[in-house]
């Protein structure tokens, strides 16, 4: 039988490193001074030793932060969809889908769970979300249609979503009371049967592997911890989809309190 090959692919990771170009320059150019500072006649060995560490380092963060977002948008089953099937059963009559309005921070939720109805919300806020490559990255974005909404007030009704998929766009609202206010409206929308999937990036180990200083971008475990605890929502399984993305299940509280 003639094996099956899915072609390799650089799409997602070649448009995400469009957004950070000038973190990869100053790599480059990180690396090219290093290059001349070791190998320029009369440079003392300390000053060669500490270059050499300079491109080994530059050259470690350009590759591997490459390398995982090729992992993550490309490789992996993430933007796919189809695992939210497992983890969401029965599936939902109703789901609602909140992003940045980014082809990477969005999932088929209509291919995946074809007979349910649906919202796509893009949270998105100019005055807030100032990091400059997400600016780059909405200046250069493939379309994606969705609603704009307010992360404290989103135009969904009480109740509404059997499935609240957050997709890489909650760790964006930097500010700790607008993320409490946030996961109120997500306790508010879902319903009391229903889950919330949060999908984020960590700041643990993998990132800074990495991303190195980039991943202070995103936020602890712990936060995501805290902020359902605050809300009302418990974490009812967690998973990873490849060691750089976090998947947390939550439930209403109230809700599993009446099941048990």
């Amino acid at each position: 039988m003639e094996a099956f090959h899915q072609p390799v692919t650089f799409t997602h990771a070649r448009r995400i490193a469009g957004y950070n170009w000038p973190l990869y320059a100053a790599a480059g150019c990180g690396i090219l001074v290093g290059v001349v500072v070791a190998f320029f006649p009369g440079t003392p060995l300390a000053l060669r030793w500490i270059a050499g560490l300079g491109i080994a380092v530059a050259a470690w963060y350009a590759c591997a932060s490459f390398w995982a977002f090729h992992w993550m948008f490309d490789s992996s089953e993430l933007l796919r969809g189809r695992w939210l099937g497992a983890e969401v059963t029965p599936p939902p009559q109703r789901w609602v889908q909140i992003n940045t309005g980014l082809e990477e921070t969005t999932v088929p939720l209509g291919e995946v769970f074809r007979e349910a109805a649906g919202k796509m919300l893009d949270i998105y806020d100019l005055a807030s979300m100032t990091e400059p490559a997400i600016t780059r990255a909405r200046q250069q974005r493939v379309g994606v249609p969705a609603v704009t909404a307010q992360s404290d007030a989103l135009p969904v009704e009480d109740g509404w979503g059997d499935l609240v998929l957050v997709m890489l766009a909650a760790h964006e609202i930097r500010d700790a009371r607008a993320r409490e206010r946030f996961f109120q409206e997500l306790l508010r929308i879902v319903s009391p049967g229903g889950k919330v999937v949060l999908v984020e990036h960590l700041r643990d180990l993998a990132a800074a592997l990495a991303f190195g200083p980039g991943m202070f971008h995103f936020l602890p475990r712990r936060e995501w911890l805290r902020l359902g605890s605050f809300v009302g929502l418990e974490v009812e399984r967690e998973r990873r989809i490849t060691p750089f993305v976090r998947v947390f299940v939550y439930r209403p509280i109230a809700a599993a309190k009446e099941k048990a």
